[in-house]
């Protein structure tokens, strides 16, 4: 409960925050400072990153993950998942309408729908990545160095789509800051819900 509510505040902060003028222009500048280090290479390289934090790359992922889980009759992972995939997003779409912050209106390589405040990429990376990083650590030995790796891989991921979005020009260092922290929350909240039912007797779920 203690990082929820850590992580909870760190994102009301963030949302005060990027309110205030002097915020703003440091947000302007780090866009406008992204913009001077554009290259083919890249750009190809941090398209690509976005896409992968995308729905269109994320909702096969699930498909297959899913598809893996029930030929192990892991049954109660697979709704978890789902439950993930889909409940980020709302939420994210919730948070956005409630904040209505607009997108930096510079110089972007692509077009952006919906407001900025937080990064849905950011927001539902986090949680979605994160709960698969779970879900693979909770079926490897504690004493594997596997474990490492795939901590590592996955923050560096999800890191990594925050940056593109930046690189990107549609989104402010504010707003993919304030996604990674609102998808810990609620990854935090399916991991906590997950346990407290995998810990009952509903022995055909698990």
């Amino acid at each position: 409960m203690k990082k929820i509510a850590l992580f909870l505040f760190l994102f009301i902060f963030l949302a005060v925050l990027y309110q205030m003028e002097g915020i703003q222009q440091m947000d302007n500048a780090v866009v406008k400072g992204a913009e001077d280090f554009r290259t083919e290479p890249f750009n190809f390289f941090f398209l690509t990153v976005s896409d992968i934090g995308s729905i269109k790359v994320e909702f096969p992922i699930m498909i297959f993950a899913s598809i893996v889980l029930l030929l192990f009759r892991k049954f109660l992972p697979a709704i978890f998942l789902w439950g993930t995939f889909y409940s980020i997003r709302f939420i994210n779409n919730e948070l956005k309408d409630l904040f209505h912050r607009e997108r930096p209106s510079f110089d972007a390589l692509i077009d952006a729908a919906h407001y900025s405040f937080p990064s849905g990429h950011a927001m539902n990376s986090t949680a979605f990545y994160g709960f698969l990083c779970y879900l693979v650590l909770s079926f490897t030995s504690s004493k594997q160095r596997s474990r490492k790796w795939w901590i590592g891989i996955t923050v560096i991921l999800i890191g990594l789509i925050g940056m593109s979005r930046i690189y990107l020009g549609v989104h402010y260092l504010v707003d993919v800051l304030a996604g990674f922290s609102a998808g810990m929350v609620w990854l935090l909240v399916i991991i906590k819900g997950y346990e407290m039912i995998k810990s009952t007797k509903l022995d055909y779920l698990r």
